[in-house]
Parts: C-alpha cells; structure tokens; sequence
C-alpha cells in the first residue's frame, strides 16, 4: 500500500529539487549579465620610436602617474572613477611636453574601455566598449 509521504517524496522532493536549480540558475545568470557594470579600463600603446616620461592620465577625477613607457609597450589601467569626465593623458616625448585628449565619456559604474595610440606625435584615443 502506498502512503501519502510516499506520493509526498516521490512527486514533491524533485520538484523542490527543481525550483532549487532553477533559482540557483536565474541568480548565477543575474550576476553575469551585470558585468557590463565592471567599471572602466584604458589600454595605453607607446606607438612611438622613443620611450615616453612622466605620464599622467587625468580621468574620471582622478590622476594616475606613470613614470615611463618604452617604445612599443602596452600597458592596462583600470582607474577608479569617482566622477564623469573624459579622458587628458600628458607626457613628455623625446623632452617635449605633450597633450593628447580623448573624445570618451567615462563615468562612475559604467563599463568602458579605452584604447589610446601615442608617441612619435601620434594621439589616437577609440572607445571599443562591447
């Protein structure tokens, strides 16, 4: 003779089960998909012949100061943004002071990302957020 605690765990405890996977599934996916909120990154490329000195990002109302780049090398920041703003890189290229200012909009817990070209007189800025 088959009981009701029987029926109970045969037809409850795997739809229970269910639901649990399923939760468990929607909540993963949720906290996934907020990761176009992952803040900002700026990738810099020295594009030039020389090595660049005294670099400094002004972004998002902050200020990040790197003291060299070589010839050739990339580098991948990833400022804290505490404000909008765009994106004034200044550096010193074979002694010459230099400005390069990016036509890209960062702002607090938005997902961006920045690629810049400079040196050799070269000031390419590209937003290639996805």
């Amino acid at each position: 003779m088959i009981s009701w605690k029987s029926i109970w765990a045969i037809d409850v405890l795997p739809a229970r089960r269910a639901v649990r996977v399923c939760v468990v599934a929607v909540v993963a996916l949720s906290v996934s998909a907020c990761g176009w909120l992952a803040g900002a990154v700026v990738t810099i490329e020295n594009v030039g012949v020389h090595p660049l000195d005294q670099i400094r990002l002004e972004v998002g109302g902050g200020i990040i100061e790197i003291e060299s780049i070589a010839a050739g090398e990339k580098l991948l920041i990833k400022p804290d943004i505490k404000g909008d703003s765009s994106l004034r890189i200044n550096y010193r290229d074979n002694e010459e002071n230099v400005v390069c200012d990016g036509d890209v909009y960062f702002t607090n817990n938005l997902r961006v990302r920045v690629e810049v070209e400079i040196g050799g007189g070269v000031c390419h800025v590209v937003d290639v957020t996805d």
